[in-house]
């Protein structure tokens, strides 16, 4: 982390500073990991930081962040920025540490593939300099400043995930990541509910173009996502800048996807860049991941990247765990798919598990936060599902109405344990069973893919 002084963070966010300024080298909201560290007080639903602070100081913490008074004892110990929003004030430090940084920064966010693309850009960079990437899914108001805080005096690229499930949740973390460059990678079914509508989920992820754009960035947006058009019209002015691009599977995109050629073993496609076009086979699953690809190559050259990188870049990268990763068995395979589940997600999904072999079953738990849109979208998943899989297992209100929609196909259950138990006699009654396991993270749909699992292994 690249250092900075208590002092400065209380005169840029206007705080108090009780007791002696010091050099900040750490800053953790961790009570139990916070040795030498600046220690923020956060306040969760179920859980108050406040209470931590003397377990923190006793753990080697050397200043506190509160947005309570403390008591003296407590301030003759250790220095205290004082502020009235702690988790703001997590921000502040990201972008103390980020403003000091020579990097180049892109950000990325998206209704679905946010991560892929992540890993993708990051793996791309990783060629052509220093480069650091957001750990797993942390990319909120809490995520995104512990990412920044990550940032070395001599890393060269961050690849910065920004999610959000209501409006102004991009704009907020775009004041302390203030990236050179940004994309999304699709607007779809994802967090309606939080968002109120489709058109608040577009308005939501296109916060991140209004950012980067209004301070001389560039940006990407997808050709092939329904809202193309009315980006074209509200960005009119960046388009024809050129400072706003485009990628997909059209002559026109400034990274382009053709020949996309998906099966059980992995996927090919060709990627036209605009110097440079290349075939390349990707040990992922997926037709969707020929987007992913073309979206991370176009994030990566606007940043920096040297052409000539991309596809040794897109090579290095593997599957990720939870997001249509295969484990395959004697008798059986399991397309970890339990991460999460958009709309778009799940169909893209589907589309997979129809090119396995065997007797292939789809596992699928609700999808959650999409609001007045929900039993739409269940149902729809029902009639994509029920014409290209042999069996559908649900659990969880919802997929009720995906199991009418599918007909005779499926089958609901009232927990998990019920569908695992059901799952053995498939197993036993085929030769070979392609299970898809797909759900939305409160579903814990990853319990069933763990136990599904294990009955390969035997």
């Amino acid at each position: 982390m690249i250092s900075f002084k208590l002092s400065e963070l209380a005169v840029y966010a206007n705080y108090k500073l009780i007791g002696s300024d010091r050099e900040i080298g750490a800053v953790s909201t961790d009570s139990r990991n916070c040795k030498d560290a600046l220690f923020v007080a956060l306040i969760g639903e179920r859980f108050d930081g406040h209470d931590f602070i003397e377990k923190a100081i006793d753990n080697g913490a050397v200043a506190v962040v509160s947005s309570k008074i403390l008591p003296e004892e407590i301030t003759k110990k250790v220095p205290v920025i004082l502020c009235n929003d702690t988790q703001k004030a997590l921000g502040y430090c990201g972008y103390l540490v980020r403003r000091q940084s020579k990097a180049k920064i892109a950000s990325l966010t998206g209704s679905c593939g946010k991560t892929t693309v992540k890993e993708f850009t990051h793996s791309i960079l990783s060629l052509c300099g220093k480069s650091m990437c957001t750990n797993g899914n942390f990319n909120n108001d809490i995520g995104v400043p512990l990412t920044l805080l990550r940032l070395e005096a001599d890393t060269d690229f961050a690849v910065i995930e920004q999610g959000a499930s209501h409006l102004f949740d991009i704009a907020h973390t775009c004041e302390f990541v203030k990236a050179d460059t940004a994309i999304i990678n699709n607007v779809g079914g994802a967090h309606i509910e939080g968002f109120g509508s489709y058109d608040g989920v577009y308005k939501g992820k296109s916060e991140i173009l209004e950012d980067v754009l209004s301070r001389g960035g560039m940006a990407a947006v997808p050709s092939d996502n329904k809202y193309f058009e009315r980006w074209k019209s509200d960005y009119k002015s960046a388009f024809a800048s050129g400072r706003l691009l485009s990628f997909g599977s059209h002559d026109f995109d400034f990274v382009r996807f053709t020949n996309v050629k998906n099966s059980a073993e992995g996927l090919s496609f060709t990627l036209n860049c605009p110097n440079s076009s290349f075939d390349i086979s990707m040990n992922v699953m997926g037709a969707h991941n020929a987007s992913n690809a073309a979206a991370a190559c176009t994030l990566a050259l606007i940043t920096g990247a040297d052409e000539s990188k991309l596809k040794d870049g897109l090579l290095s990268s593997g599957a990720i765990k939870g997001r249509l990763f295969a484990n395959t068995f004697k008798n059986m395979s399991v397309i970890d798919d339990a991460y999460n589940a958009s709309y778009n997600a799940v169909i893209a999904a589907i589309d997979t598990l129809n090119l396995q072999s065997g007797h292939r079953v789809m596992i699928f738990g609700d999808m959650g936060e999409l609001g007045d849109a929900a039993v739409e979208l269940h149902e729809s998943v029902g009639e994509h599902a029920s014409s290209l899989v042999d069996e559908i297992l649900c659990v969880g209100p919802l997929t009720e109405h995906t199991c009418k929609k599918a007909g005779i196909k499926a089958k609901h259950f009232n927990c998990h344990a019920d569908l695992v138990q059901y799952a053995r006699t498939v197993i036993s009654n085929y030769p070979y069973t392609s299970f898809l396991v797909k759900g939305s993270l409160s579903m814990h749909m990853e319990d069933i893919t763990k136990e599904l699992i294990a009955l390969g292994a035997k």
